[in-house]
């Protein structure tokens, strides 16, 4: 082998590595509360045939290979173009945790659906039937959020509940404000913190919700 044939062969792998460096410093991601999220594409696939009934479609990828696979709720024809995707989150030590199937798209319509779970933080009392919006939020369960917020959440439910009870054996036995005030004050300043966790949560899903909009936008381009 001549070295001008060798040269050119190191060339090309140069290149070659040097176009996936640029593709995976170029893919949409974003950073946000420390880690790293991005979607990458599993496949890209033409839709050859539909099952409203069973939300089912059959698809032939671009590399001939056909596979029957979930609409995930959104409308598809034939020859309709769709591409999955998973959701890739990266912490700070280098682990990466990955949601398979977590985005598809229809390429023709531009529809697409987000298949991530949800959970509900919720304030456990009565008020909560009087102020829902105020004593309730929905997240992504893949939003990072710190342990020290479940921790302070759940002491502040218990303490407001502890005494709500202890207010109530004492209304039964007479009530008497100064031997209760400070029960009073243990459950408003609770409840109070309570809510102010409620709302710091829901504000900080707000703003991953809109992170992972754009991030849609731009795969969706």
């Amino acid at each position: 082998m001549s070295i001008s044939t060798t040269k050119r062969r190191n060339e090309e792998v140069n290149v070659g590595l040097s176009d996936r460096r640029k593709a995976e410093i170029t893919a949409p991601k974003f950073d946000l509360f420390g880690e790293t999220f991005e979607f990458a594409e599993i496949f890209s696939a033409t839709v050859i045939s539909s099952n409203p009934t069973n939300a089912q479609i059959l698809v032939k990828t671009n590399d001939g290979d056909e596979k029957q696979i979930s609409a995930y709720g959104i409308v598809v024809r034939n020859s309709h173009r769709i591409r999955l995707y998973e959701l890739r989150k990266y912490s700070n030590d280098n682990s990466c945790v990955v949601y398979a199937d977590a985005l598809i798209i229809n390429s023709n319509t531009g529809e697409y659906k987000v298949n991530l779970n949800r959970k509900t933080v919720i304030i456990p009392a009565f008020l909560t039937m009087l102020f829902h919006n105020a004593s309730t939020a929905s997240i992504f369960r893949v939003m990072p959020v710190p342990k020290w917020f479940y921790i302070l959440f759940t002491l502040l439910c218990l303490a407001s509940f502890i005494a709500f009870c202890s207010l109530l054996v004492g209304f039964k036995d007479g009530y008497v404000w100064d031997e209760h005030k400070y029960m009073w004050l243990t459950y408003f300043l609770s409840r109070i913190g309570s809510f102010v966790c409620i709302k710091w949560i829901k504000r900080r899903s707000a703003r991953f919700d809109h992170e992972i909009r754009n991030l849609i936008d731009l795969v969706k381009k």
